[in-house]
Order: C-alpha cells, then structure tokens, then sequence
C-alpha cells in the first residue's frame, strides 16, 4: 500500500508503495483512510525533534487525523463492521513514534475512533479531528463564563479556528489577533475584537480591557505573554509552555471515541464548522507538510488520501 513515511533520521519524508498492509489485533479496526489533514504536530515528527524523547521505529509513517472507511475488525470488535464510516487520530507515540494515517490504511484501537459524523463529507471529517478536540480540551481548561473576555494567540488556524467557535457559543468575548485579510475571517467565526497580531497585542486589548483578560489561549508561543491576565486569570498552552500553578493548563488532545463523539456532533449540528484552506493530494503531502508552517493559514490544511 502507499504511505508517506519517515525512513530514517538521515533521509526525507517520502511517499512509498511498497508498505505492507496493516492486519489488525483484536482491539483493532482496519480503516482505509479517505481523507486527513497536517497538522502541527506533524511538523517536529517529520524533522526528527521528538527523538530524544521518544523512540522512533522506523519507517514511521506520518500524520494523525483520519477519516474513512472500516475494512476489517479485530476478533475483539463487535462496535463496528466493515463498511462503517470511522474518523478519529493516531496518537504521536503508541507508545512508539510508528503508526500514522497518511496512508492508504491504517489499523487503529476501536477505542480511539468514533462514527464519521453523518452531515459533513470524509474531507471535513478528516480535518477534524485533533485540532477539534484540542480546541474542546481548552474550551474545558479556560472554564469560561458568559461575558468572560478570552485572547486567542494562533486564533486563524486550526485548533484557534475551532476555539473561537466554540468561545463565542460560550458567550464569552472572543479577542483575536490577526493580520488584515483575516478580520473577516475572524468576525465570521465570532471573534468580538479583531486586533493586529503584528503590533503590540497587549497594548491593543488592554484598551478595551484595561483591567485585563479572564483567559489567554496560546497556540503558538514557546514563551505566552501573561501579563494582560487578570489576578487569578487561566492560560492554556498547546505547546507545553503554560507553566505551572493554579490555572495553568498545557494541553493534551486525548483520542477517545467519547471526545470524538462529543466532536462529531457539534460537527452534525453545524455549531462548528471546518474552513479548509486547501487540499492536497497524497503524492503532496511533502508540499503540505512544508506548507504549514511556511504559509499564513485561515483554518485546516486538508490531505486527500483516496
């Protein structure tokens, strides 16, 4: 079968077809994967960065999101059968940086996977699934209120795209640092305040809220800037930089079929929506994986498997 795989630490990531199908164990569904997306988590396991915390076992093939159909189940199954319409993401390290869904098939635990949310086609669904449930994770974390003013740092791409979604439903006062070309974007996902992200964000939403913010998500920052929080404000990270104490939380997508049951029906309801800004065929998933953090991206970078 094809899959775009990491070989070596001596070589590029490339695609191949000579990878031998998966067979699945017995807590397993075999998934012929439709659709995924790059995300960034794809990006520092393709450059190597994650081995000196964990092992990889070459090849690895790369990307998490899928999205697709069930061809075969483990002897332990008797959720699914072949022929049902899954979606869900590989985890990073399982326990080892192996497994991943650029692929033609992937052989995934049942209970990482959920049903494909019916109103939204295999694209969508691929491009879901880790940004979305990150997006949930800080959404719980930040524990906003109605009214309560939240700073979206990365707000434009994926999981920020889902986030101020998902804020703004909360009630609470979405501000979104941006460039131009992304304050309509921005507005239409329900951000209240669209600042410039390349002027001083701070100076720029302490105008509005000179008292500070309630929350800060950061989605980009090796070192959040914390100082427009309010005494006993949260901040979350998914980059592992928010620190420790009392509300701070660093982020961790959990691939559970109840977060992505949780997923898929705010996805059928339409309360959150996937803007894909371009699709990219499985002979260009380097292109895509260069693509993502070379380029300003409005929302998902989708992959087309099959």
């Amino acid at each position: 079968m094809r899959a775009f795989t990491l070989d070596s630490f001596d070589t590029p990531p490339r695609l191949r077809d000579d990878i031998r199908t998966p067979s699945p164990e017995p807590n397993e569904v075999l998934v012929s994967v439709y659709a995924s997306s790059v995300n960034g988590a794809d990006v520092p396991i393709a450059a190597e960065m994650l081995k000196d915390m964990v092992e990889y076992e070459f090849p690895v093939t790369l990307g998490r999101d899928f999205a697709g159909v069930v061809e075969q189940v483990g002897s332990a199954i008797s959720r699914y059968r072949a022929g049902d319409e899954v979606y869900g993401f590989v985890p990073h390290a399982d326990p080892t940086v192996h497994k991943g869904s650029w692929a033609d098939q992937v052989a995934i635990r049942e209970d990482a996977t959920a049903r494909k949310p019916g109103s939204v086609d295999f694209e969508t669904a691929g491009a879901a699934p880790l940004a979305g449930i990150s997006s949930l994770a800080a959404l719980e974390a930040l524990e906003l209120s109605k009214g309560a003013a939240v700073l979206v740092i990365g707000a434009a791409g994926g999981a920020g795209s889902f986030f101020v979604q998902l804020a703004a439903a909360a009630g609470a006062t979405v501000i979104a640092p941006g460039l131009p070309e992304d304050h309509e974007y921005l507005r239409g996902l329900g951000a209240a305040e669209v600042i410039d992200r390349n002027a001083d964000v701070a100076a720029q939403a302490r105008e509005q809220h000179p008292e500070g913010v309630d929350a800060i998500l950061d989605l980009v920052s090796f070192t959040p800037d914390d100082s427009l929080l309010k005494p006993g404000g949260r901040l979350a990270s998914t980059l592992g930089a928010a620190g420790e104490g009392h509300g701070r939380t660093n982020l961790m997508a959990s691939a559970t079929t109840a977060n992505l049951e949780r997923l898929a029906q705010l996805l059928d309801t339409g309360a959150l929506r996937v803007h894909i800004q371009h699709t990219y065929p499985l002979d260009q998933a380097g292109t895509a994986l260069e693509a993502l953090p070379a380029t300003h991206t409005q929302g998902k970078l989708a992959l087309r498997i099959a």
